[in-house]
């Protein structure tokens, strides 16, 4: 099982940003939603562990690690994208954090994803810890 940490560094108003970390190996940055009381597709997930499981999308049309029994929530998954506006309350990973058209962003959603689904390779289950933290250590 693969010990997956999303560690929450910067809390805004219009995004939340982090890092995302297996086995104990920075792997790349996160942008979720910003904190609205848990709503579904609006709002980053609780703080909590999780389990993670590997599972199709038929809406993305691929295999993507789900976070599993987020409370009122469901199909929270790891997938590509940059702005909030691509999130659907699920969390995007980046080689590096930025702005696109003026939103805070993940830029190189696609190689970061590829980096944390070769990190999680040989797997299909894992538990996933999120948290606030500080940026110490986060190098993505």
């Amino acid at each position: 099982m693969k010990k997956v940490e999303l560690v929450r560094i910067e809390r805004g108003s219009t995004a939340t940003l982090g890092g995302l970390i297996v086995d104990g190996k920075s792997i790349c940055w996160t942008l979720e939603e910003p904190w609205r009381d848990n709503m579904s597709d609006v709002s980053c997930i609780p703080t909590g562990c999780y389990p993670l499981k590997l599972e199709y999308s038929p809406s993305k049309g691929t295999e993507l690690w789900t976070i599993k029994d987020v409370p009122g929530r469901s199909y929270v998954r790891i997938h590509v994208g940059n702005t909030v506006d691509d999130t659907e309350g699920c969390p995007l990973p980046g080689t590096r954090p930025g702005y696109l058209n003026g939103k805070r962003a993940v830029l190189g959603s696609r190689d970061a994803f590829n980096e944390f689904m070769d990190a999680m390779s040989g797997s299909n289950d894992g538990e996933i810890e999120v948290s606030y933290s500080s940026p110490a250590g986060i190098s993505g």
